[in-house]
């Protein structure tokens, strides 16, 4: 105290961070920083551009500021798993890690993609089409589908312009539009960026049976083709959205030992999906 008056309390600032190439269309740093204002921890999160070439100096030089977690987008989440401390069942079946966080001497690496279908997804006891599923794919996004679908007993076929490396017990077809306009499936879900704002429009007009439950990871725009056609079908559906506010929460159980206020999080982008 100086002259009565206190001398100003430094507050010690956790950090965090989402890594990505290109990372400016994040909404990751909207729902986790509304979520920390929410709890009123002292924490941060921000965006970090990062070419895949340089994934680990960033890392290095974000943990050299502090850094305790962060989410990582593709290909990044691939990239870093060699160099992972350790990393959860999840990340050894899928080779993907999309959330870490620092234990001492190294990073542990999460796969929160594959939890958040998981928690969207019902088993296979009830079924029409003999628990099947249908991926749109090849990508991490498709590995990470096809881990949380056979995880709940579904038997996957993998639909892709090019035979990709896939579990033992998944079936890869090429790509078939005339397939694909009918879906003959309990679950569908797109991995790819057919739908997403700039990429490919949707070559075709499925007709979907209402007892298919259909998935699309894109979520810009939010509510896509596939979803509105799938809906107006009577289909269960799960949008980009949900899946990546699902995702973000997951990653606090990794931080923190509990799951992020969904909620929060999800009021902090729920004006995204009608951009």
């Amino acid at each position: 105290m100086k002259d009565g008056v206190p001398a100003p309390q430094l507050v010690k600032m956790e950090l965090f961070a989402v890594f990505g190439d290109p990372i400016h269309h994040s909404l990751s740093p909207d729902m986790h920083n509304a979520a920390f204002k929410y709890l009123g921890r002292q924490a941060f999160y921000l965006p970090v551009q990062c070419a895949p070439a340089v994934v680990w100096d960033r890392l290095n030089a974000f943990r050299g500021l502090g850094g305790l977690g962060a989410n990582l987008t593709r290909p990044l989440k691939e990239l870093v798993v060699p160099n992972l401390k350790s990393g959860s069942d999840w990340v050894a079946k899928t080779q993907a890690a999309n959330a870490i966080v620092w234990d001492h001497d190294g990073w542990i690496g999460d796969n929160t993609d594959v939890q958040a279908l998981i928690s969207r997804i019902p088993a296979t006891s009830h079924n029409r089409f003999g628990g099947t599923a249908w991926v749109l794919g090849q990508g991490g996004v498709a590995r990470s589908s096809i881990v949380a679908l056979e995880s709940k007993g579904y038997e996957v076929t993998v639909f892709g312009r090019r035979q990709p490396k896939v579990p033992k017990h998944t079936q890869w077809v090429p790509w078939d539009n005339s397939r694909l306009e009918h879906p003959r499936c309990d679950v569908l879900v797109n991995a790819t960026p057919i739908g997403q704002m700039g990429e490919t429009a949707w070559p075709i007009a499925p007709e979907f049976d209402p007892s298919t439950i259909v998935v699309d990871w894109v979520y810009r725009p939010n509510n896509t083709y596939l979803i509105r056609r799938a809906a107006q079908a009577g289909c269960m559906v799960v949008d980009g959205l949900t899946l990546l506010i699902d995702q973000a929460a997951m990653s606090w159980k990794l931080w923190f030992g509990m799951v992020g206020p969904r909620d929060i999080m999800a009021d902090a982008v729920r004006n995204f999906g009608n951009e």
